[in-house]
């Protein structure tokens, strides 16, 4: 019998990066660990606040600032609809904790819904790449994400190409 696939969380950060053109290194592994997701290898939960954080990021992580339409919102819709993410409802439990989290270790509100969802939730893991979730490192394990396929390069081939697109994020 096989170990259970391992439990990450993302955070918003991971689905920017998969999102942005001048992420493309970090979206390769980003893409990779949907890929192994979707091929059951692992389970990747995130909570509904990424939704908003990734429809509406902070100015410094989109060029220019730039508004989405209604249609590049759809693709991103789309992609919080993947069987393969599981999505943390930031409810009352989840709420409360983040205030506990966020008063104990410093944490602005926004990474205390992350990392309360996480916990609460007991996953394996927190991935971040930007992020500070070191002072809870504590309570749960906190780790960039890495490749998990063997094969990346497969991920140059549009073909293959999963989800929305940085492409699909520019200017026309």
């Amino acid at each position: 019998m096989s170990d259970p696939p391992r439990k990450v969380y993302w955070d918003s950060g991971l689905f920017i990066c998969f999102l942005n053109r001048s992420e493309l290194e970090r979206r390769k592994i980003c893409e990779d660990i949907l890929r192994c997701a979707r091929d059951g290898k692992i389970r990747i939960y995130t909570s509904t606040w990424t939704i908003v954080e990734v429809v509406r990021p902070s100015p410094k992580s989109l060029p220019t600032s730039q508004v989405l339409t209604p249609e590049q919102i759809g693709k991103i819709r789309q992609m919080f609809e993947w069987d393969w993410i599981v999505k943390i409802q930031v409810d009352q439990r989840v709420a409360f904790k983040a205030v506990e989290l966020a008063r104990d270790h410093g944490l602005r509100p926004a990474d205390a819904v992350h990392a309360a969802s996480a916990i609460l939730n007991k996953l394996d893991a927190i991935q971040k790449w930007d992020r500070d979730f070191g002072k809870i490192s504590h309570l749960i394990q906190v780790e960039e994400p890495q490749f998990i396929s063997k094969q990346p390069s497969l991920i140059e081939d549009s073909k293959l190409r999963l989800g929305p697109h940085p492409d699909d994020f520019t200017k026309p």
